[in-house]
């Protein structure tokens, strides 16, 4: 057998073990991932896995989102980052702007609402994480980005696709049954926030003159909202969807006129409950729809 010196064989184990150590380093960095909220947060980690670094900006309820205002930790954050994540809209335009004052070439900025421009509302309802549809076109662009940008693990990102569509077949699932025991009802909204899910629903929101306006924050009309007590109060709805996270005057108004009508309420989120999923997040909402229904206030 031929012998190498001492020394050529010295090297050429550091060698290996430089090769090593540079292996484990290019393993273990992980992609950079911020997302304006933490609805999107918690999908990019659902794709991503351990091998992205993902932070949510905002994931507070007493947070709004329209009026954020960002830190210079927010803004170093997203000059950073590899990805960028944000709803559109004008519901997260300050993301858009922290985005546009710190331009890096090869960061990518995916903005949720634009990925199915023809499945806006009408009334350009911002709120589009409530249709599981974005949610699966978020995942899926996340995962063709990060197989190019990490293409060591692109079996892991392809793997954690599947699995979050196959969880996402169940919302699916869950919003076609519901549909099926409650058709085409009609309902009454403070503010939009569910608009998409009431949508895939089928329900109808009988007056969106109320929510509208609340959406595009102005007052509403004192007509407007005289006549959506009327529907509640003559059961004209089978339902008020209110936003959990706002506490003004009108919405608790208009909810303690729902409950002297006997109409049941829910109060929606604007982001996921601490260390829950996206998938866990809908599927909560869908059934917390149904209970409603059944007159379970829980």
């Amino acid at each position: 057998m031929r012998r190498y010196p001492r020394c050529i064989r010295t090297l050429a184990g550091l060698l290996a073990v430089l090769a090593l150590c540079a292996c484990a380093t290019v393993r273990a960095a992980a992609v950079a991932v911020v997302a304006a909220e933490s609805t999107y947060g918690v999908i990019a980690r659902a794709v991503g896995g351990t091998h992205v670094r993902v932070y949510s900006i905002i994931g507070a309820p007493n947070v709004d989102p329209h009026r954020f205002e960002a830190t210079p930790a927010v803004a170093r954050a997203v000059a950073a980052a590899r990805i960028v994540i944000l709803n559109g809209l004008g519901y997260d335009a300050w993301m858009q702007r922290l985005a546009a004052a710190a331009p890096v070439p090869d960061r990518t900025v995916i903005v949720v609402a634009d990925l199915d421009r023809g499945a806006i509302l009408a009334n350009r309802n911002p709120h589009v994480f409530y249709d599981p549809a974005f949610a699966r076109a978020l995942a899926r662009r996340l995962a063709t980005r990060l197989r190019a940008l990490d293409p060591h693990h692109a079996g892991d990102y392809t793997h954690n696709l599947r699995v979050f569509e196959a969880a996402l077949d169940r919302v699916d699932a869950a919003i076609d049954a519901l549909h099926a025991r409650h058709p085409r009802l009609s309902v009454a909204a403070t503010e939009p926030v569910l608009g998409y899910l009431l949508h895939r629903l089928g329900w109808r929101d009988v007056d969106p003159a109320v929510e509208d306006a609340v959406m595009n924050g102005t007052e509403p009309a004192p007509a407007a909202v005289a006549r959506l007590e009327t529907r509640l109060r003559e059961h004209r709805v089978s339902l008020l969807v209110f936003n959990r996270q706002v506490g003004d005057p009108l919405t608790r108004h208009l909810r303690a006129v729902a409950r002297r009508a006997g109409v049941p309420a829910f109060g929606a989120r604007e982001f996921p409950p601490p260390h829950t999923g996206y998938v866990e997040w809908l599927l909560a909402t869908v059934r917390g729809l149904d209970r409603a229904l059944a007159g379970d206030a829980r």
